[in-house]
């Protein structure tokens, strides 16, 4: 008796989930596309935008653009130690980076905002590594 109860069981919740699915299951890269909203030839990537420092004392590239919610991963490439500051944007707070190495900024909020940022040369008689990270 209990094991035609529990067949009853299973072929009614088998016809209850088939029959409420109300569409297939997507594929992997489906998922992708509608979580990024790109269509299956675009490349998605939740990897950080990459900016270096450069021994000329610029950067490369000089301007980034970043969805909100990401960061900006900054390497240090110059031969030289920078403390990397922003006046207008916090996300860059604590990028001391020694040359070699690298960091990631803090998560970038909210969209619509641009992030001017910069260090001192030695001295701090001008600015350098200017460069700018706009937030969609």
């Amino acid at each position: 008796m209990m094991k035609s109860w529990l067949g009853v069981i299973g072929v009614t919740m088998l016809t209850l989930s088939v029959g409420c699915a109300r569409e297939t299951p997507l594929s992997p890269s489906e998922v992708n596309d509608a979580v990024s909203g790109t269509q299956g030839s675009e490349l998605t990537t939740t990897s950080p935008a990459v900016v270096t420092l450069l021994p000329d004392l610029t950067v490369d590239p000089p301007q980034v653009t970043v969805r909100e919610g990401y960061k900006v991963m900054v390497v240090n490439k110059s031969g030289r130690y920078a403390v990397i500051r922003s006046a207008n944007c916090s996300e860059f707070n604590m990028m001391n980076l020694p040359s070699g190495r690298f960091l990631n900024s803090s998560v970038f909020r909210p969209a619509g905002k641009t992030c001017d940022y910069y260090a001192w040369d030695v001295n701090w008689s001008q600015k350098i590594f200017v460069g700018q990270v706009a937030v969609q």
